[in-house]
Order: C-alpha cells, then structure tokens, then sequence
C-alpha cells in the first residue's frame, strides 16, 4: 500500500473485538516504533509498555470513570455527552481494545517538550502500521490525563515503569469491530498560511 493510500484507511477506531492481535502484527507495531525518530536520538530516554491484561487496563480506567462523572468539564472538552451508564462496567476509555501500548519518556528539562514530539511520533508511527495491518487504534490520552488530575486514582505504577519514567500517551490497537474503509482525503482542516 503506499503513502496516501494508507492514509486514506488510518482512522481512529473507537470499537474492538475481543479478539487478540497476533503477536507477529505486535512485532510489526513495535518495530514501527523504533523505527521513528526520536529528537537527539535519545532512544534511551522512550520506554514502551505493551498491556494485555484486561485487569492492569481495568486499573488504569478506574480515574477514567470517575473524571467522566464531572459533566461540566466533560462538556467542555467533548461538547454534548450521551446520557449513559458510567459505571466501570458500561465505560471503558480503551474501547474494548484488547492490546494498549503505552508510550514513556525519561523526565528531563533539558529539552523541554521534546518528550511530547517523540511520544506523538512513536504512537502516529505505531498507528499508520496497525492500519496497514488492517487493525484499528486510537491514541489514548483520556485515561492518563484523569489520573493526573486524580491523585488517589493513580495507577500508573502498575505499568512497572523504569525509574524517572512517566507515561505520556498511549494507543489501543485491536481488531475493529467494523472493518476499516477508505475515505477521501481533504484538507482544509487546518488553517494554512503562505509566505
């Protein structure tokens, strides 16, 4: 497949099957990973964690549930939200993924904000290879965010993360429920100016 064509069949699923990725498409994924640049190729300063257990996932969402709750602010960052059930059961920030790789960098002030450049160019590098695989995935930032702004709620340590390491985003990746299509590519979305 090339370029533009991948591009037209990446999007964001936000519905997976129970079904587990191959461990060969987790290869392909992970060596996607590495294969991207990292700013002052300080690899060495990106950790990654790949989560299958639906029990570490069911953790890290607990924060998730809970910050859900506040409509308000909910409301401001979503605009309208579906009347449902927001029990832990009914709301799960990972859409059913069975697979979340989650993507951590070195704490530094050396370079700063250069962790979030290279987190969100692993996890997009990671995102075009799982479309080509035709799996589906979404960046996942919701469940990290709530357990920031929910300190009690923080489980973050049961990513087993190296030590001055903190996860910065992360992606689910599954099969979808519905199979990826290809969509037109426009542009248009982002404001452009010429010099």
């Amino acid at each position: 497949m090339d370029y533009f064509e991948l591009l037209r069949y990446r999007q964001s699923t936000r519905k997976f099957t129970e079904e587990q990725i191959s461990q060969n498409d987790l290869s392909d994924i992970l060596a996607a990973a590495n294969s991207t640049p990292v700013g002052s190729n300080l690899y060495k300063d990106i950790h990654l964690t790949v989560v299958q257990s639906r029990d570490v996932l069911n953790k890290l969402s607990k924060a998730a549930v809970k910050r859900w709750e506040d409509k308000a602010k909910i409301k401001k960052i979503v605009g309208d939200t579906p009347d449902v059930d927001l029990s832990q059961k009914a709301f799960d920030p990972f859409y059913g993924a069975q697979t979340v790789i989650f993507v951590s960098h070195r704490k530094q002030d050396l370079q700063p904000g250069i962790e979030f450049s290279n987190a969100a160019c692993i996890t997009y590098s990671m995102h075009l290879a799982a479309a080509n695989l035709g799996l589906g995935s979404v960046f996942m930032w919701y469940a990290l965010e709530s357990m920031r702004e929910i300190p009690e709620l923080d489980n973050t340590a049961v990513l087993s993360l190296p030590d001055d390491f903190e996860p910065l985003i992360g992606i689910a990746i599954g099969h979808p429920a519905t199979k990826l299509s290809a969509r037109d590519l426009k542009t248009g979305k982002i404001s452009i100016n010429y010099l």
